[in-house]
């Protein structure tokens, strides 16, 4: 296929992803107004499940359709720190709103989960050979049962809120239906972005673990920071904090449905340790932990122009590591 109609389609897969994002947002913000279940729960189950589509089927995708199982650590961890830079992003351009927010305190919880489906992903790197229960790593069920236990954990109806956004009119029955449409479009979307991605890495001649943590990563995250970014701008931060969040931890659990149905005789490991995965297990446990810093301090801060000022430095961090591991892994392509 023509380099230049590749790219084009990339865009387009791109510009798709993002339109359908912004709508999700629209709903799950609605969804949030007109029902009493909670704010974290729609954002980091209901939307984390829908915005991590991409994620879910890319990740299929590039086990059973492009082959590529060095491209699905590079997905997953790639997606969860653009991520939390992007959410930094997020709330620095909204800063005035986050003034007066607060996130819900099981986001501490949920943030430690993640730290440790980080050590369990950083076992299945480092000992894979020692993991391996016949065509799949001890890992991947490890992972889903620490998913299923923060699910079940999670605060299912939502406390009093002064904050409430505007519905635009629409019903309640009428966001859900409209948001579970845009889900299955996001599905289509999803598997043409993993075809999209294979053929550019060829273009490029990039490492399928680099260019899935940085195309495919990219691509698959639209779907969390353009909905995060919708929810922030309609004052909804616990919701988009739950959406980013949530997504995170339930990108972990994709890794054991790939593992799972990575059962045939020419599939290779898809916990595959190299200086790609490497530098995106660090820098993914730093901007974790510092997310996690940084709503313990905004929560026990009062709103005030200063402690805003620090919430904000440390917000900043995350996007400076996603810059740094961009750098360092160019500078290895390169050499």
């Amino acid at each position: 296929m023509p380099q230049a109609i590749v790219y084009i389609g990339y865009i387009a897969m791109v510009v798709v992803i993002v339109a359908l994002s912004i709508k999700l947002g629209k709903y799950v913000d609605i969804i949030d107004a007109k029902s009493n279940i909670s704010g974290a729960f729609i954002g980091g189950v209901m939307l984390a499940a829908v915005t991590s589509l991409p994620e879910l089927f890319t990740s299929l995708s590039a086990v059973w359709i492009v082959r590529e199982n060095s491209m699905i650590i590079g997905n997953i961890l790639g997606s969860d720190l653009i991520n939390l830079a992007f959410f930094g992003v997020i709330l620095l351009i909204f800063g005035r709103g986050l003034k007066k927010a607060t996130f819900s305190k099981f986001y501490y919880v949920a943030l430690g989960v993640a730290l440790g489906m980080y050590a369990l992903v950083a076992i299945g790197l480092y000992f894979a050979e020692y993991m391996r229960v016949t065509w799949f790593s001890a890992i991947s069920p490890a992972v889903l049962v620490l998913y299923v236990l923060f699910v079940s954990k999670m605060p299912k109806t939502s406390e009093a809120s002064d904050q409430k956004s505007t519905d635009d009119g629409i019903t309640l029955k009428q966001a859900v239906v409209r948001f579970l449409i845009c889900a299955v479009v996001l599905i289509g979307a999803s598997i043409a972005m993993t075809y999209l991605t294979d053929m550019v890495a060829d273009k490029l001649n990039l490492g399928k673990t680099f260019a899935g943590a940085l195309f495919l990563g990219v691509a698959t995250s639209l779907p969390e920071l353009i909905s995060s970014a919708t929810l922030c701008f309609r004052g909804n931060y616990d919701a988009a904090a739950g959406n980013i969040i949530g997504s995170n931890v339930f990108n972990f659990a994709i890794l054991f449905v790939a593992d799972t149905l990575s059962f045939m005789p020419d599939r290779s490991e898809i916990y595959i340790l190299n200086s790609d995965s490497k530098w995106l297990l660090i820098f993914g446990v730093i901007a974790t932990a510092t997310t996690l810093c940084m709503m313990i301090i905004k929560n026990k801060c009062k709103p005030s122009r200063g402690a805003l000022i620090g919430v904000q430095a440390i917000n900043a961090v995350p996007p400076v590591i996603y810059v740094l591991y961009l750098l360092i892994t160019t500078a290895v392509i390169a050499v």
